[in-house]
């Protein structure tokens, strides 16, 4: 199932369930509702990385460049003079900022020597970080486990774990933290509604899902 045919139906639970919650509610529901529905396919490409997965294609494209400028800016900075130079800022490009600079360079060279899909999982575990940094230092714990989901997803095989009943209970408790902190009534249920939904509609395609793998290797799938 596609992409958009997931959120589709994900926005469908959001908007149903929204009728009997306050108008200024409504966003938040629609927003949880669509990520769940999107989020299982986190383990792939799909609407939520779509920004990120282009990144990664313009590294693994322009990296070598880019990181080989970086890096001759630092030497330069490092070694010479910067006064023929005028638009190099000298006070930026003291001796600590110039290895930084090099070495961001030489991160970036690495980085696009690396598979696609690769990088994708990379760039994604990195924000994570950035998320999972936030979310400590606030105390917003139900991002925490967001955090942890998008930055682990990638590297799992396609419909593996981020398909099974454990993911949904996970999402289900992430859901939870999050309608205790927005305040909003049954956010939990409509969030997991959304997510299995999204599963569900898998186990309708002809590859399915092996929802309680690895207690059971069988594969779940209705056809019609």
């Amino acid at each position: 199932m596609k992409g958009r045919t997931h959120l589709a139906i994900g926005l469908g639970i959001g908007a149903v369930a929204s009728v009997s919650q306050p108008l200024e509610m409504m966003p938040v529901i629609l927003v949880a509702s669509g990520v769940a529905s999107l989020a299982p396919d986190l383990d792939g490409n799909n609407l939520l990385n779509k920004r990120v997965t282009k990144t990664a294609k313009l590294i693994k494209k322009g990296g070598v460049f880019v990181g080989g400028t970086l890096m001759a800016l630092a030497l330069i900075a490092y070694f010479l003079d910067l006064n023929f130079l005028s638009f190099l800022d000298n006070k930026w490009f003291k001796q600590q900022n110039s290895l930084l600079l090099f070495g961001w360079g030489a991160v970036i060279i690495g980085l696009s020597f690396k598979g696609q899909e690769t990088l994708k999982n990379i760039l994604m575990s990195i924000l994570s970080l950035f998320l999972l940094y936030y979310a400590v230092i606030n105390e917003f714990w139900w991002l925490v486990m967001f955090a942890l989901y998008i930055g682990l997803a990638g590297w799992f095989a396609h419909r593996g774990p981020t398909h099974t009943i454990w993911a949904l209970i996970y999402w289900w408790y992430m859901s939870h933290l999050l309608e205790v902190n927005t305040k909003v009534d049954g956010l939990a249920l409509i969030s997991t509604i959304a997510y299995f939904s999204h599963v569900l509609g898998d186990m309708l395609t002809k590859k399915g899902v092996k929802f309680l793998y690895p207690i059971v290797n069988k594969v779940f799938r209705f056809r019609f």
